[in-house]
C-alpha cells in the first residue's frame, strides 16, 4: 500500500464489515459509476468515513484480491 493512503484498522474492519455484510451494498458498488459515487455508498454505511480512508480500504482490498488470484491455479 503506498505510505500516502493511511486507514487504521478499527475503520478499515468497518468497512469490511459493511460490504461483507451486506451483498446489495457490495453489488451496489460494484455498479457504482465511479469510485466517488461508491464511496457514497459505503460512507452511507460507515459513518465518519473519509474518501481518504475509503481508498485506502479499496488499495488493502485489492491487494488481498490480486494476491488471492495468484494462489488459485486457472482450471
Amino acid at each position: 500500500m503506498s505510505d500516502n493512503i493511511k486507514i487504521d484498522d478499527e475503520k478499515h474492519i468497518k468497512v469490511l464489515d459493511a460490504l461483507l455484510g451486506d451483498a446489495d451494498l457490495m453489488m451496489a458498488l460494484n455498479a457504482a459509476e465511479n469510485f466517488e459515487a461508491g464511496y457514497l455508498l459505503v460512507a452511507e454505511k460507515v459513518p465518519g468515513l473519509t474518501m481518504e480512508e475509503f481508498t485506502g480500504s479499496m488499495e488493502l482490498l485489492r491487494q488481498v484480491m490480486m494476491a488471492q488470484m495468484e494462489k488459485t491455479p486457472v482450471q
